[in-house]
């Protein structure tokens, strides 16, 4: 159960859970902060739980399943961006800046002989301020993508001149994740897509359309159901979590 709040609830709907807290029912920013503060203690326990499970006969590692599912993150896909756009929203954005700054200049002038220099009207339009906040951030973004693809142009240009092999999925336990786009001059790819609410989550294929989110692996033991290995990253692809995934079940188990 992810979201804090439907825990909350639980504690007053749900029966095993109402057992699980002992009638207590902890609010839900206290619920986040905890996980927050204890994130790496949680991890260990996990495994600690898992190795006991292991050791009194709840996980055989005969069969164990494993798959992929898409989850939407706290963002839309459309505040995403790509560089290309950024680019040329820059220029277009730059451009009607300028013309609102020269436009207020005339206002200000107009108004400073109507009303005198004392009196107070040289506030910049709430238009220009809106326009300068976009700006910036387009201007944050792009150097976000830049300073991304900087070592991944390095790798690109070597894969090109054959200095590399190419690097299609992760190994030695080490989890996939998505590579921004590059150009062989090592720049962002006019596709490569920025999401200014959440830049770590990623627009995703799935059934019957597209979601900007991450993909959330679980590997779980035929015995008792019990789940040997968890993972989220923004690799859209399940075939390239496999090798991975394999080698955090031996870790963990």
């Amino acid at each position: 159960m992810a979201s804090s709040r439907r825990l909350g609830r639980a504690t007053y709907e749900d029966v095993a859970v109402r057992v699980l807290t002992g009638r207590q029912h902890p609010d839900h920013s206290r619920s986040s902060e905890f996980r927050k503060q204890y994130v790496e203690e949680l991890v260990k326990l996990f495994v600690h739980v898992l190795r006991v499970w292991q050791k009194v006969g709840l996980v055989k590692l005969g069969d164990v399943a494993l798959d992929g599912t898409k989850v939407n993150a706290n963002a839309s896909k459309h505040k995403a961006m790509s560089y290309g756009l950024m680019v040329r929203s820059e220029a277009e954005l730059a451009g009607e800046v300028k013309a609102l700054l020269e436009r207020a200049e005339r206002v200000d002038a107009e108004e400073d002989a109507r009303l005198g220099r004392g009196v107070r009207g040289d506030e910049v339009p709430e238009e220009l301020r809106r326009r300068e906040d976009r700006l910036a951030r387009i201007w944050a973004a792009k150097a976000e993508l830049e300073a991304e693809t900087a070592t991944e142009g390095e790798r690109a240009k070597r894969e090109w001149l054959g200095d590399d092999p190419p690097v299609n999925a992760a190994g030695g336990g080490e989890l996939p994740r998505h590579r921004v786009k590059v150009t062989r001059q090592g720049t962002p790819h006019e596709k490569a897509q920025h999401n200014f609410t959440d830049p770590d989550s990623r627009i995703m294929k799935q059934q019957g359309g597209c979601l900007q989110g991450y993909n959330g692996q679980v590997a779980v033991d035929e015995t008792c159901q019990i789940i040997v290995v968890h993972a989220l990253t923004n690799k859209a692809p399940d075939v390239e979590h496999l090798v991975p995934m394999l080698d955090l079940i031996e870790d963990n188990t």
